[in-house]
């Protein structure tokens, strides 16, 4: 049975996410997970994994979080929003599918994979809820650190019992502009900004990703607009990420983001005062970190482009972008052995 609902007139009200679905008898919610089944609310996804992988951490995307070191990821089907962009449409959309695994064993398999972590990606995990905080708990009695690539979409009291699990995330801000946000992703922006100010509240290292889509959440008001609101409430240090758009699913119709923006984009958030600003989605995405204060590089990370030029938005797959091959981390009790400057990177 599922968590966070409550019988209400002959149905079920879901309370995981804003969305807020009041689902009827044999219905799913948004999301396509959570069921009324028999006046109980059933998450359908629970323990089904459909896709699994070892990467390096840098692929969630996390660059400040353990550089170098290996996370086995964990996907199923379904997400609480329905963006005109994804790129894994097929899983998040999708009804059903995969196999079933406990949350003990995908602990051990991730052992067994001489993983240090273990990440929820591909799809929305807020959607696997039971799972992925089950299977958080365990690991992290196993001694792995846990990772979540999220959209972010989700109540302040579950996420608070969720997020004692979780060590550090990526989440996607899709647009800085609510209409934006509903009129492609089917959600609202506020919810997401708040589980982002909630998550460094609670001590989660987070790295923000936002897609730079043409015409859409690209302009140069809308990026500093999200650039100081970065700098307000999540901090100067927080890494972002600009991901450079390809057409995809809905949006085929759109040309890819120019890198001319891209770089413009880089310059509007360091102008802001973002202290580390990276690219995705580009044939140059693998940054070195480089000091704030005297540009030592901090994070030395090597590109391998033996995988065919593929790359992972968390791990949504996005072409034209090289894989890490090795890291070097050059930090000296936390700081720039050069200048001595603090570096935020969770080592």
């Amino acid at each position: 049975m599922a968590s966070w609902w409550h019988y209400e007139n002959d149905n079920v009200l879901c309370e995981l996410c804003p969305h807020r679905c009041l689902i009827k008898e044999g219905n799913v919610g948004i999301c396509g997970v959570r069921k009324n089944d028999g006046g109980e609310l059933v998450a359908s996804s629970y323990g089904m994994v459909c896709v699994r992988n070892l990467d390096p951490i840098e692929k969630k995307p996390l660059f400040h979080f353990h550089p170098g070191t290996l996370v086995h990821s964990f996907g199923t089907f379904g997400c609480n929003l329905d963006c005109d962009n994804c790129q894994n449409y097929e899983l998040a959309r999708s009804r059903s599918g995969g196999s079933f695994l406990t949350p003990q064993d995908a602990v051990s398999e991730a052992i067994g994979q001489n993983a240090h972590g273990v990440a929820f990606t591909f799809n929305e995990p807020i959607t696997w809820y039971e799972f992925v905080l089950e299977t958080s708990g365990d690991a992290k009695e196993k001694g792995l650190y846990t990772v979540l690539n999220t959209n972010g979409y989700i109540r302040k009291e579950p996420a608070e019992e969720l997020f004692t699990y979780i060590d550090a995330m990526n989440i996607d801000v899709k647009a800085f502009n609510d209409q934006i946000y509903h009129s492609t992703c089917g959600g609202k922006l506020q919810p997401v900004l708040d589980t982002c100010v909630l998550a460094k509240e609670l001590g989660i290292h987070v790295e923000l990703t936002y897609l730079l889509i043409p015409g859409l959440n690209d302009s140069s008001d809308e990026i500093a607009d999200f650039s100081r609101w970065v700098v307000e409430y999540m901090g100067t240090d927080t890494p972002v990420f600009f991901f450079r758009f390809s057409p995809f699913h809905r949006l085929s119709n759109l040309p890819r983001q120019s890198m001319d923006r891209m770089l413009e984009a880089e310059s509007i958030a360091k102008q802001a005062g973002l202290n580390y600003v990276y690219f995705g989605g580009v044939a140059d995405a693998i940054k070195d970190t480089m000091c704030p204060a005297c540009s030592n590089i901090v994070v030395e990370r090597k590109a391998d482009d033996s995988t065919g030029k593929v790359c992972f938005r968390g791990d949504e797959v996005s072409r034209f972008c090289p894989s890490v091959a090795e890291v070097k981390v050059n930090i000296q009790n936390g700081c720039c052995p050069k200048c001595g400057l603090s570096i935020p990177i969770v080592l």
